[in-house]
């Protein structure tokens, strides 16, 4: 996560942040580059999955609602090509309730801001309630269960806290 995160910053100079669709793209692109092992392969499929959602409106501005949609892409083509869903003790068992809250907020008529922030809220309590989970995929099925117990999942709380700190960020630009 440190090498794909420094590398996301050091390349971010040269991203179209004009452009959403085109950004996270780019952002895949980094990501593919810089990190290794599984979660390089995982989070570049998130962002293809983000970018082909997100490409229609290229060069327009993305409203919420498309955001979740991409985010809502993002975790089925995780889930497909990564063999993992709710419950198997992966990133997914963040990204699936920050996306539920995310969509169920916005489809409610929640101020956008809002609704991100509350999903970020979902994200981590998700991440937390792996501890309670029996690792059913990806690396954590090589851990012993007494030792799962006693931590969250890696990859959800990686999801958790970098979802956790966009949602953030964006409440601090737009409600400050």
């Amino acid at each position: 996560m440190y090498r794909g995160a420094k590398a996301i910053l050091e390349d971010i100079k040269n991203y179209p942040l004009n452009d959403a669709a085109e950004t996270v793209n780019e952002i895949g692109s980094t990501i593919r580059r810089a990190m290794g092992g599984t979660s390089g392969i995982i989070y570049t499929i998130f962002c293809k999955a983000a970018y082909t959602q997100l490409k229609p409106s290229s060069g327009s501005v993305v409203t919420p609602k498309q955001w979740a949609e991409a985010l809502a892409a993002s975790i089925a083509a995780v889930s497909k090509y990564g063999g993992a869903s709710a419950g198997y003790r992966t990133l997914l068992d963040a990204l699936l309730p920050a996306s539920s809250v995310l969509q169920e907020k916005l489809n409610a008529g929640e101020d956008p801001i809002t609704a991100f922030v509350l999903s970020s809220e979902a994200a981590l309590t998700g991440a937390e309630l792996t501890k309670k989970m029996q690792a059913q995929a990806w690396r954590s099925t090589y851990v012993s269960s007494e030792l799962l117990s006693t931590v969250p999942d890696p990859g959800a709380m990686a999801v958790a806290t970098w979802y956790r700190a966009a949602a953030l960020a964006v409440q601090q630009k737009y409600k400050s």
